[in-house]
């Protein structure tokens, strides 16, 4: 038995295995970058809070 037969299957899975992970990667990096915006932000308006407090 060689390997040929089983060349295009083990090929097409490495493809579709780094596909998902691509993807799942990108979604990691939007996800966290969204929570980071919401910190910032969350840190801004508590900032501009402070700021009308104290007048």
């Amino acid at each position: 038995m060689t390997i040929m037969p089983f060349l295009p299957i083990i090929v097409s899975a490495i493809v579709y295995l780094s596909l998902i992970i691509g993807i799942l990667y990108l979604i990691y990096r939007w996800v966290s970058k969204f929570i980071a915006l919401r910190e910032e932000q969350n840190d801004l308006l508590r900032e501009i809070i402070n700021k009308l407090e104290s007048k």
